[in-house]
């Protein structure tokens, strides 16, 4: 990472709710929001879909070293979820302290390099308009952000993948996020 920790990127699973809710918990508020368009306590039926994408689909989660380095906390999860035709729609979640350094960024880009072995031809994302930092990163990755033509508080990013995807491994590190 960039400032010299290192994290690792795997596939989630089922023991890992309790993680990811503890994650979501120590969220700001403004992250909160920005993931789940509510400030307050997000339901568990939605942190329990955070760590399973179903059969079309893949989640995961990226962990560090807690403060005492003796144990695994979650601090980024993504996913996406085949919706239909060939179109998934993904998310990301990065925890406060992580934000910055480039771990969304990365995330996303496995997620598309993901969602291409899986034959996944777009990928799609809601992003709320004021969530500049969240739409510059999709913007740098390729991807085409618009207003929302049903809520204009959210943006509509969308990737055509193909060649945006296979170009984008070019631009990541070779060892980067191995997992599935």
């Amino acid at each position: 990472m960039r400032r010299g920790g290192q994290v690792t990127l795997r596939a989630a699973q089922a023991d890992d709710g309790a993680a990811v809710r503890g994650m979501v918990e120590g969220l700001s508020r403004e992250s909160r929001y920005f993931r789940f368009l509510t400030g307050g306590r997000v339901a568990d039926g939605i942190v329990e879909g955070l760590v399973s994408a179903g059969a079309d689909g893949v989640a995961l989660v990226v962990t560090a070293a807690d403060a005492d380095g003796d144990a695994e906390a979650v601090i980024a999860n993504g996913q996406f979820v085949v919706t239909s035709r060939g179109t998934a729609e993904f998310a990301v979640l990065v925890a406060d302290a992580w934000q910055g350094q480039g771990l969304g960024r990365r995330l996303i880009a496995r997620l598309l390099q993901l969602a291409q072995a899986a034959g996944v031809r777009c990928m799609r994302g809601d992003v709320l308009s004021e969530n500049r930092r969240m739409l510059a990163i999709l913007r740098g990755l390729g991807f085409s952000c618009r207003r929302n033509p049903e809520d204009s508080y959210l943006h509509e990013a969308t990737l055509a993948l193909g060649v945006a995807a296979a170009n984008l491994a070019t631009r990541m590190p070779a060892d980067w996020a191995t997992a599935r």
